[in-house]
């Protein structure tokens, strides 16, 4: 996600997104946020609602990584996580599950075929800006065969 995105969301959730300043042995969160701009409004919508019901303090949910999981879906790493957290998160992975990752249109498919959006969820919007267009092929003018010069031909 691009670095104005990230910081938004470290500005308005500054102690959901604490561990960010812990050592990389710890928390992942100092890489920022490893997924493309279309899934923005996802984690966005997560944290407000994480920011809603959680506590300040020493034990409230702590998110200390946000990026793509192997099935292409997103994923979410949270320390001190209760059972309504789990939820919220859950709930975002599922609705990332057909959100393009990229514009964030729904609905979107996990691609499996080769290319640069392999493993990624992707509209064909987005895919088919990625893919160049086939190249099409040149059409031969059809010809009349040559008539012979001692043919004539009478119309009646």
């Amino acid at each position: 996600m691009d670095s104005q995105k990230t910081n938004e969301l470290y500005e308005k959730f500054p102690h959901l997104y604490r561990e960010r300043t812990a050592p990389l042995e710890s928390s992942h969160m100092a890489w920022g946020f490893q997924c493309e701009n279309g899934w923005y409004k996802i984690i966005y919508e997560m944290s407000k609602k994480i920011d809603k019901i959680s506590t300040e303090g020493e034990h409230a949910p702590a998110i200390s990584l946000v990026s793509r999981h192997e099935d292409g879906t997103l994923y979410v790493a949270v320390s001190n996580i209760t059972p309504p957290v789990a939820d919220i998160v859950t709930s975002a992975t599922e609705q990332s599950r057909l959100t393009c990752e990229f514009c964030a249109y729904t609905p979107a498919l996990l691609r499996t075929t080769k290319g640069p959006y392999k493993g990624h969820i992707a509209c064909g919007r987005c895919l088919r800006k990625s893919t160049p267009a086939p190249k099409a092929k040149a059409i031969k003018a059809k010809r009349k065969p040559r008539r012979a010069p001692d043919t004539i031909v009478v119309k009646r």
